[in-house]
């Protein structure tokens, strides 16, 4: 099959995605072949007024911030030094905890396999309590005892619940182990890669001299009532500032194409910023109980990828040097908007099995 009809199949699904009222817009990102394609279709807010999607905007990545900012900053760390933790230790060994957690390993936060439970309210303790105006270290502590009383939901590496939990206890830790915020420490790892000049990828972008037209609108604020763009969807983040690693990554469709295509070569053993062993460690790490290697999903031996509530995903294929990213902002204006689901299995599907053909 030739490329080209590839990409009309693309901007075909991606037009009918728009119509059908699966999102208001998304933007496509296909590394293949040393080459970069890019195609988006839609319009990034509907409301107060329609705005045109442009290629560099924005997007909230929702839960491809555990791969992209809080795995890839443990995976550069462990790199430069890897005497600070041992992922196969217990958590014990870093963290005072009372419950049977600490026992977990901790690699088992990384593919879901650890017990805990998928998600918590926590925002309801940080934010309708009137703690909102607490430094932000104090919070995740207080999310980091919260979830140290909760008992856990089945015997760890007995089975896999995608859970949120977890990492908030690997922010934690990694904050506590590297003595500096998540943010500032991605910001570190971040220097390894030579970022193009139409990159974004990072935390609190408005923080960023970022302005709000630059940033694709998500869903309606339950406590300000107003649409939120540039504040994380996340509510539990939201609650901690912004940051964690869970949710708060933003980032256009060029800074996750730079950083997947860092990780791939990486894999490849043809960069020196990351060890390669590191890498495969990550990507190929299987247990038959889980469908996550460390911190990334499985498709199949080949295939890593991940998902996010807004509506974005990434898949690679180690074996075809093949990067897909998705980018959309379904929750907008309405977050119980589901449609994603199928099309984006659909989407996933049909790329990857057209450019097998090719």
């Amino acid at each position: 099959m030739a490329f080209s009809k590839i990409l009309i199949d693309v901007y075909k699904l991606l037009d009918s995605g728009v119509k059908e009222g699966v999102f208001p817009c998304a933007i496509v990102g296909i590394f293949y072949k040393d080459q970069r394609y890019i195609i988006g279709r839609g319009y990034k807010a509907l409301t107060p007024f329609l705005e045109p999607l442009e290629d560099t905007d924005i997007f909230d990545l929702a839960s491809l911030t555990k791969p992209l900012a809080l795995v890839f900053t443990l995976m550069y760390f462990l790199s430069k030094n890897s005497n600070k933790i041992d992922i196969f230790q217990p958590l014990k060994n870093y963290l005072q905890l009372v419950s049977p957690l600490k026992e977990v390993l901790i690699y088992r936060f990384l593919n879901h396999t650890s017990g805990l439970r998928a998600w918590y309210p926590f925002y309801e303790f940080l934010i309708k309590n009137k703690k909102v105006n607490e430094e932000r270290d104090t919070k995740l502590l207080k999310i980091v005892k919260k979830i140290d009383t909760l008992s856990l939901e089945y015997t760890p590496g007995r089975g896999c619940i995608y859970s949120d939990l977890g990492y908030f206890i690997l922010t934690y830790l990694l904050e506590k182990i590297y003595k500096d915020n998540l943010e500032n420490l991605f910001e570190k790892a971040k220097k390894s890669i030579k970022f193009s000049k139409k990159s974004f990828l990072g935390f609190k972008p408005l923080e960023k001299n970022i302005s709000q037209e630059r940033i694709v609108p998500t869903s309606v604020c339950p406590w300000s009532k107003k649409i939120l763009r540039g504040l994380v969807e996340d509510e539990n983040t939201r609650a901690l500032g912004g940051v964690s690693g869970v949710a708060g990554l933003f980032g256009n469709i060029y800074g996750i194409l730079d950083i997947l295509e860092f990780l791939l070569i990486a894999y490849k053993e043809k960069n020196k910023e990351i060890f390669s062993e590191i890498i495969k460690l990550f990507f190929e790490f299987k247990e038959d109980v889980s469908n996550f290697s460390l911190g990334f999903m499985y498709k199949n031996r080949e295939i890593v990828g991940h998902l996010g509530f807004t509506g974005c995903s990434f898949f690679i294929d180690l074996k075809r040097d093949l990067i897909v990213v998705l980018l959309t902002n379904r929750v907008h204006p309405d977050r119980s908007n589901q449609k994603i689901k199928e099309f984006r299995k659909v989407f996933h599907e049909k790329l990857l099995n057209s450019l097998l053909l090719k």
